[in-house]
């Protein structure tokens, strides 16, 4: 599905199927970097149409007689009223610098941070705002949560996305859940079919009535959660609740977007994705909005905004080859944002097939890449139009709007298995449980268009390249670390069966079940993904486990009390970390519980080999229970070329 204007069309002279690139070497992370040119020219010195960001409060009369000597046919209207965010728009068909507004503002004594046009892009960053007064955003009483729902999902061709083959997401309903207790907040500018899916509520921000002429809108919800309940299609996160904030189309003005943002956070968003076309849109505003989620969302923790790569194509100069470049100045490029490209079904970025059958990118790439999601052909997730004949399945190209759509689909995922996880800890953990991707094309895409348009050829040190990002997102991964220490362990050792035979260990065995409780095993997985040591410390008693599962004579080797040593030394750790999150007071109790449980076991040879021993028995039981599972992992292992990002 489209955000952008559509790739541009190669003239007559572009670069034919059999053009390689020059001899002369090209660094491995090169390839033609020039984007589409969206910043129109600064409107400053005409007639008046700003945004006055304040730091209080401030009247809208206050300013217009300020400004009414100078301007005085000034008109000004409240935008947003939201702690630690107050934009006031003014207008005038008198014409005025922005730092003349700004410098009579000033002159009355009103608290203004920054004057900033309601039209145009700005690559300006907005002054900092103070944020430690205002409230942590928090669900408002008129967005109910969801409860768990369990509905049939057939395994249909279509669906490939949400399966761990096929370059899907790995969707384990039994380990992920659905998203329960979770909202989503999805920004559009068009929301025909919106009577298909089971909303919460349309938002209408700056447009008066809902534009109904597409349905991408309604694709982007269908996708992430689904269709209205009960036997509707069922999206990646199909119990999460939805609202849709429908803003006006491209060109009306700058100030939609990031007021939907702001909005859709306050209102208590988990995650938030815009996939509608927001190229050229980068404002102070925008700014102040991302600074918004990233610091206030969530109660707090930051609530994740996801945009699409998207798919603009243009020539660097004195060039016959298109960059398609994400321009470092637009929104998805933002750090505070999670930029998505679209992934193939099968491996790789998606291409596509022209006329002529040969293979050319749909999306855009660069340096702020973050993730793959699927992003090729998918199931349609509307019901068809109205005297149509039903078909038992039908296929949507979703590109990197779609993608996104599913990557949040994704994070709500992550989120209802550990909603303590802050968005750095978010992004710490799907990173490291990401499929990577091969940085070359794969066999399949032969023949190509252009080999240009399959640059760069290398993945940088840290796992990056600018198609792929880190990898492609794995929800099944990260659903499993997101809630348990140990499964995080077993998770980073590529040791993915394992993990689901301990998860499910904690929910059948006693032994297992008794070990801690959820609340300090997710506060723990937060610790480790903080605390580089504490984490290596649980990988090698992950590792040790693997290594003696099954073979007491490994496990005697090792000497009596190693295994009660090392679990004392990480549960000190996890006390004292200063790296670690902060511990409320119940898992400080709990901690300081288990440390005097281990200690006392210490001084005690008979309680010393009880406890190795029943160590030994849970790291059998787990580790005979992953090769139960051994050959769907051994094939998903078969996929990655490279180890996780670390």
């Amino acid at each position: 599905m489209s955000r952008g204007r559509g790739a541009a069309t190669r003239g007559e002279g572009a670069a034919s199927s059999r053009e390689r690139p020059p001899p002369s070497p090209r660094p491995p992370w090169d390839f033609g970097y020039a984007p589409v040119p969206t910043a129109a020219c600064d409107d400053d010195g005409g007639p008046l149409d700003l945004v006055v960001a304040a730091r209080r409060a401030v009247a809208p009369g206050d300013v217009a007689a300020t400004l009414s000597a100078r301007w005085p046919r000034v008109e000004v209207a409240p935008i947003l009223s939201r702690a630690p965010i107050f934009w006031l728009r003014v207008r005038s068909p008198d014409s005025g610098r922005r730092a003349e507004v700004a410098a009579a503002l000033s002159a009355a004594a009103l608290p203004v941070r920054y004057v900033a046009s309601a039209q145009r892009t700005s690559a300006a960053a907005a002054p900092r705002f103070d944020a430690a007064p205002a409230d942590a955003a928090r669900p408002d009483a008129g967005w109910a949560a969801r409860g768990a729902s369990d509905e049939d999902e057939p395994a249909t061709p279509g669906r490939w996305f949400l399966r761990a083959e096929e370059g899907g997401i790995g969707v384990d309903r039994r380990r992920c859940g659905t998203g329960a207790g979770m909202r989503l907040a999805v920004i559009d500018d068009d929301a025909q079919a919106a009577d298909a899916l089971g909303l919460d509520r349309e938002v209408l921000v700056m447009v008066e009535q809902p534009p109904r002429s597409q349905a991408h809108g309604a694709l982007m919800v269908a996708w992430a959660v689904g269709g209205r309940r009960p036997g509707g299609f069922r999206g990646v996160a199909p119990d999460a609740s939805p609202r849709l904030y429908l803003i006006p189309k491209p060109g009306a003005c700058v100030l939609a977007l990031p007021v939907a943002i702001v909005q859709a956070v306050s209102d208590g968003a988990d995650v938030v994705v815009c996939a509608a076309y927001i190229e050229g849109s980068t404002t102070p505003m925008l700014d102040d909005a991302l600074e918004f989620a990233a610091r206030l969302g969530r109660r707090g923790r930051g609530c994740p905004v996801v945009f699409p790569t998207g798919r603009e194509a243009s020539s660097p100069p004195d060039s016959l080859h298109a960059s398609f470049s994400l321009g470092f100045g637009e929104p998805a490029s933002d750090p505070r944002a999670f930029c998505v490209g679209p992934g193939a079904r099968g491996e790789g970025w998606f291409l596509w097939r022209d006329r002529r059958g040969r293979s050319r990118p749909f999306a855009n790439r660069g340096p702020a890449v973050r993730w793959l999601a699927p992003g090729d052909d998918l199931t349609c997730p509307l019901p068809p139009a109205s005297g149509a004949e039903p078909a038992a399945e039908r296929l949507c190209h979703a590109e990197s709007s779609g993608a996104s759509a599913i990557a949040a689909g994704a994070l709500l995922l992550v989120l209802s298995q550990n909603p303590a996880l802050r968005v750095p800890e978010l992004d710490a953990l799907v990173r490291r449980t990401l499929d990577p991707v091969p940085p070359e094309a794969p066999a399949s895409a032969e023949p190509v268009a252009d080999r240009w348009d399959l640059l760069p050829e290398a993945r940088d040190r840290d796992g990056h390249n600018a198609k792929h990002g880190y990898g492609r997102v794995d929800a099944g991964r990260a659903c499993l670390a997101a809630g348990d220490p140990i499964a995080l362990a077993l998770v980073l050792l590529g040791e993915d069966a394992a993990a689901r035979a301990f998860r499910d260990a904690r929910a059948e065995l006693p032994l297992a079940r008794g070990l801690y409780s959820r609340r300090l095993a997710r506060w723990a997985v937060r610790a480790l993904l903080a605390d580089p040591i504490l984490c290596h410390g649980a990988c090698a008693l992950a590792r040790h486990a693997r290594l003696t599962a099954g073979d007491p004579r490994r496990q005697r080797a090792h000497g009596v009390g190693a295994v009660l040593r090392h679990l004392a030394v990480l549960v000190r750790g996890l006390a004292a970390s200063r790296a670690a999150p902060a511990r409320s007071p119940g898992v400080r109790q709990e901690l300081a519980a288990l440390l005097d449980r281990i200690e006392r076991s210490a001084i005690d040879a008979h309680a010393v080999e009880a406890v190795e021993a029943r160590f030994g028995e849970l790291a059998a039981a787990v580790f005979a229970g992953a090769a139960e599972r051994g050959a769907p992992e051994s094939a998903a292992r078969a996929r990655t070329s490279a180890p996780p990002v670390e």
